[in-house]
């Protein structure tokens, strides 16, 4: 899987010279809870903030485009007894039509070596390394400017571990800035 992954990656590279960069950085939040504290707050299995590195291509003559992106999704939580935390990398890849500044993409998310760690005072320090995960992506944004842009995105993902399967959709808000 990561072959291709590199494969398709090298490819888009290569396929335009009308490439742009871009960063971006989300909230997400979603999907079953892993911990939570009594003052309400929580980790869960697909929220977080994502901060992600990428590359935009036009695709054929109607402004279409295909992104590719790399980041790094991560939450954590302090509490008086103790500290928890949720992290992963991503490579996220979405296909978008255009329609004037509006961009409806459809896409795939995968999330590489999730784990979640805690170290609650009276128990012994938990790491749960799950599986990668493959998910899909559904978003839309608005583009005002030229290589800048606001969106929604939904992503729809499991992580597991053993026969552990827990749900880590999510849904979440981002913006983008091309260079």
């Amino acid at each position: 899987m990561n072959k291709f992954i590199i494969a398709v990656v090298l490819l888009a590279l290569t396929t335009s010279l009308q490439a742009e960069f871009y960063i971006e950085a989300g909230v997400e939040g979603g999907g079953d809870t892993l911990i939570s504290t009594t003052s309400g707050a929580s980790i869960k299995a697909g929220q977080g903030l994502k901060l992600a590195l990428g590359i935009q291509n036009q695709v054929g003559e109607k402004g279409n485009s295909l992104s590719f992106a790399f980041g790094y999704l991560f939450d954590e939580q302090e509490a008086s007894n103790g500290i928890a935390e949720i992290s992963t990398l991503s490579f996220d890849t979405i296909y978008s039509v255009h329609r004037g500044g509006h961009r409806f993409g459809i896409g795939g998310s995968y999330h590489i070596g999730p784990t979640y760690k805690d170290n609650i005072d009276g128990f012994s320090p938990l790491t749960i390394d799950f599986d990668d995960a493959l998910g899909l992506i559904l978003q839309y944004s608005y583009a005002r400017n030229p290589g800048f842009q606001g969106g929604f995105r939904y992503t729809q993902m499991d992580y597991k571990v053993g026969s552990l399967s827990l749900d880590a959709s999510s849904f979440g808000i981002f913006l983008s800035n091309g260079f």
